[in-house]
């Protein structure tokens, strides 16, 4: 038997046991996993532990493996190191927020695995010495994305604890400001409102329908063309394609939309994922509240408006 040791790092702390083994051994079966901590194969601290124990900074895993096993089942974490440059909006030892290109997937596909914004950052961060691919337990990760023709703000972690709690205050209503701006066609009968359809996935699209998920959008009218709209929303819900199904929804689909307007519509989609804000995180995350992260790229859109 081969005995490895796994000192846990702050950026992979507070997450479960369970959770943290399957990271580091992504090809071992749950089972065989569960079986390892049954058998005391596992043990932190130098004690048995629960598969639900929640690690800490500085807690010592040891994992009793034979020599097959190792092999079979320590692998590094691979990506494709792609060196672009990065549109840094704001970085700090928890956080990189970066301004996404429009055209850009957050992750990948089965048709495009490798020019990703997901495989930029961890080149990024790879060549600071800030992601080690031999240490699985955590890799950083966006907690809010956006679609691949949205440009704009992406929020990626560095850390374990950080993830969880980000990704949380996006399920909130009312714990994160985000702000979109988009060109419509046509003029909207009021410069300011809201939007107040349930939504649910139907078909690959999103539709409103009385039993959906509720989907609140507020709108203010930025400028008018002579058959264009520049808009700023607010989602106060997340769902999938809420703001194209909106406004398609009252009949005014944005520009550049081939699947919520016209299939014949040329050149980008007219989204921008303009500014968030949190509002109500918990220490020692707190410091974050009140900073707004703008990606501006409304100059694109503002072309798009023409006339």
């Amino acid at each position: 038997m081969e005995k490895l040791t796994f000192i846990i790092s702050d950026i992979e702390a507070n997450q479960r046991l369970d959770k943290y083994l399957k990271k580091i051994m992504p090809n071992a079966p749950q089972s065989f996993i569960y079986k390892l901590i049954r058998k005391k194969d596992i043990r932190v601290n130098n004690k048995k532990s629960d598969a639900a124990y929640i690690l800490n900074e500085d807690d010592t895993v040891v994992i009793f493996l034979t020599e097959a096993q190792v092999e079979e089942f320590i692998v590094p974490y691979t990506f494709t190191k792609i060196r672009r440059p990065l549109n840094i909006i704001y970085e700090d030892e928890n956080i990189l927020v970066v301004n996404k290109d429009t055209g850009l997937l957050v992750h990948g596909t089965e048709f495009e695995n490798e020019l990703t914004l997901t495989n930029i950052v961890l080149t990024y961060l790879y060549d600071r010495g800030e992601f080690d691919p031999l240490r699985r337990g955590y890799i950083p990760s966006p907690v809010s994305r956006i679609d691949r023709d949205t440009s704009g703000v992406v929020i990626f972690s560095k850390k374990q604890s950080v993830h969880q709690v980000l990704a949380n205050a996006f399920t909130q209503e009312d714990e994160v400001i985000r702000l979109y701006r988009l060109v419509v066609y046509g003029t909207l009968n009021k410069d300011e409102g809201a939007i107040e359809l349930p939504l649910k996935r139907e078909n690959g699209q999103t539709i409103p329908a009385s039993d959906g998920q509720k989907a609140i959008t507020h709108y203010v009218v930025k400028k008018k063309g002579r058959t264009k709209t520049y808009v700023e929303a607010q989602l106060l819900t997340g769902r999938q394609h809420q703001i194209r199904a909106h406004f398609k929804a009252i009949g005014h689909p944005l520009v550049g939309d081939t699947k919520y307007g016209s299939s014949t519509e040329q050149g980008p989609l007219s989204l921008n994922a303009y500014k968030v804000e949190f509002t109500a995180l918990p220490a020692p995350l707190d410091y974050l509240n009140g900073h707004e992260f703008i990606a501006d790229n409304t100059a694109y859109l503002l072309e798009m408006l023409g006339d």
